[in-house]
């Protein structure tokens, strides 16, 4: 069972738990899955909301489609924002458009996942956690040529596909379709709706969850 908890860690401020509740803060750049709780209890509510309120940011929650716990918060009034779909990576031959780099090409990954997430403003504190876990063993990066540019990016840790991002300039090219035949048969996150780009068979789901 991918644990995004364990997986998104890395990137993160802070992790801690509250009444048995994890979450992960990183207020200084707004990656979803590392400014979230991981699971909910009714206990934790409280707790939760003031350790996100220190950090100057919303509550949110992530969890799988299928957890019992999401009519409840809808009731609190937190509601659907995002949908992360776990998918399987297939083999390519546009793999060849790709490169695996180092943890030093941090700043360079860091450009182009800012600017695929529409964020560039937050490339330079993302390049900082990036380069740091990059260094970690079981994590590597690929990027993806078209004509000699980078113009795609994958991050991966812990056999998953944490980050796969192509800059809009440059979508519908094969870049998406290149980094994933790289890291096939791993599996990999993507935000719904970016299966043209990044295709592959769904395995799970997960909604994030935030206050209306």
């Amino acid at each position: 069972m991918t644990d995004l908890f364990e997986l998104f860690q890395p990137l993160a401020a802070q992790s801690g738990e509250v009444a048995g509740v994890r979450y992960l803060l990183q207020p200084q750049f707004p990656l979803l899955l590392t400014n979230s709780a991981f699971g909910f209890e009714p206990d934790a509510l409280g707790g939760l909301e003031a350790r996100f309120a220190q950090a100057g940011l919303p509550l949110a929650f992530t969890l799988p489609e299928d957890h019992p716990a999401l009519p409840e918060l809808a009731a609190l009034g937190f509601l659907p924002s995002a949908t992360f779909e776990l998918c399987q990576a297939q083999p390519s031959k546009r793999s060849f458009w790709t490169e695996q780099v180092p943890w030093s090409e941090a700043w360079s990954l860091s450009r182009i996942l800012t600017e695929a997430y529409g964020a560039p403003e937050w490339r330079f504190p993302f390049a900082q956690a990036l380069g740091k876990l990059l260094r970690r063993e079981g994590s590597s990066a690929f990027f993806a040529y078209l004509y000699g540019e980078a113009v795609g990016a994958v991050v991966t840790c812990r056999g998953v596909g944490l980050m796969v991002g192509v800059v809009p300039a440059k979508q519908g090219n094969g870049a998406g379709v290149g980094l994933l035949g790289r890291i096939a048969p791993m599996p990999f996150l993507r935000l719904a709706g970016s299966e043209a780009e990044f295709p592959g068979e769904v395995l799970r789901r997960f909604v994030r969850l935030g206050p209306a």
